[in-house]
């Protein structure tokens, strides 16, 4: 199995609507991840969004941690998240990675004091969150909705612009890593990721057979999943991928960058199985749920503290 790639400019120019959404919901059904290109979005931007979060992440640690917020918010760490604790509170996974987390509208005590920084992240944040939008609208449309009919769920969205920094590593004299993961086991939370990266190799999604399948965009491209929130919705027909990012051979002990942006739907959204998702046959699997009380027990276990939006 490889991760499909959907052109979804037929979509946004209205020629073939409801080609785009038959071919996302195979790709959710199937595995939950895919690629877009036809996006609108240029591949500049998010070169140069790359560019100035790296230089915020070079700066000193002192300088960094003047950024942070509750609900990890501002900056984050090598080793504050464990995210495969979300699926097992066991897990002692500590994540070889360092973030900066921002929201809209700008504040100071989350975004960095940098003028740059907050241009053009401000910029990419707005392009992504209207893509976001257009494609929650697709998602409509793939389960047999009116294409509004996620609108008033997510018209005051909760969404988060990562920027990861995955540090270089300690590799053997024989080439072999000396770490086994740099970011654990895990499902995204809410509906759906928009993630960039100018290199993913290391990321990998996992089949609903159990294999382990490498998730590899070209640099004009983005790799959208879906999340636990929208599988809830949908009755577990589209599925909440485990996904994972390990040291892969041809990039080993190399750092590594990625810009994922994370899409919930309103914190006081009900989520409940969606009519076209059950059948006398096939009855809801979930009890309805309030998107925020989900989103805050997710992220309250992946910073091993009690966390409220």
């Amino acid at each position: 199995m490889s991760i499909p790639t959907i052109d979804i400019s037929p979509y946004l120019n209205g020629s073939d609507k409801e080609g785009v959404a038959a071919e996302i919901n195979r790709a959710c059904e199937e595995i939950g991840f895919f690629m877009i290109k036809g996006h609108g979005i240029p591949t500049d931007l998010l070169t140069d969004v790359q560019a100035v979060s790296k230089k915020f992440f070079d700066l000193p640690l002192p300088q960094k941690e003047e950024s942070q917020a509750p609900f990890g918010l501002g900056y984050m760490g090598v080793g504050k998240e464990n995210v495969a604790a979300t699926l097992d509170e066991d897990s002692k996974v500590k994540d070889c990675k360092e973030s900066l987390n921002v929201t809209l509208p700008i504040r100071d005590e989350v975004w960095p004091k940098d003028d740059e920084l907050r241009t053009l992240c401000g910029n990419y944040y707005s392009a992504v969150q209207k893509l976001a939008s257009q494609l929650m609208r697709l998602f409509a449309l793939a389960l047999k909705q009116e294409e509004t009919f996620f609108d008033d769920k997510v018209d005051n969205a909760f969404t988060v612009l990562r920027m990861l920094n995955y540090p270089e590593y300690e590799v053997s004299e024989g080439g072999e890593s000396k770490i086994d993961t740099r970011n654990g086991e895990h499902t995204d939370y809410g509906t759906l990721t928009v993630l960039w990266s100018s290199d993913s190799r290391g990321l990998q999604a996992r089949s609903r057979d159990g294999e382990w399948i490498d998730v590899v965009a070209p640099p004009d491209q983005f790799i959208i999943n879906i999340g636990d929130l929208m599988m809830n919705w949908t009755n577990d027909k589209w599925v909440s991928t485990l996904h994972r990012v390990v040291p892969h051979k041809d990039t080993m002990g190399k750092r590594r960058m990625s810009i994922p942006f994370f899409h919930n739907p309103n914190p006081d959204a009900i989520v409940e199985c969606i009519a076209s998702c059950h059948d006398d046959s096939n009855p809801p699997k979930y009890e309805p749920m309030l998107a925020k009380t989900h989103l805050e027990m997710k992220v309250s276990k992946a910073l091993g503290t009690e966390e409220k939006m």
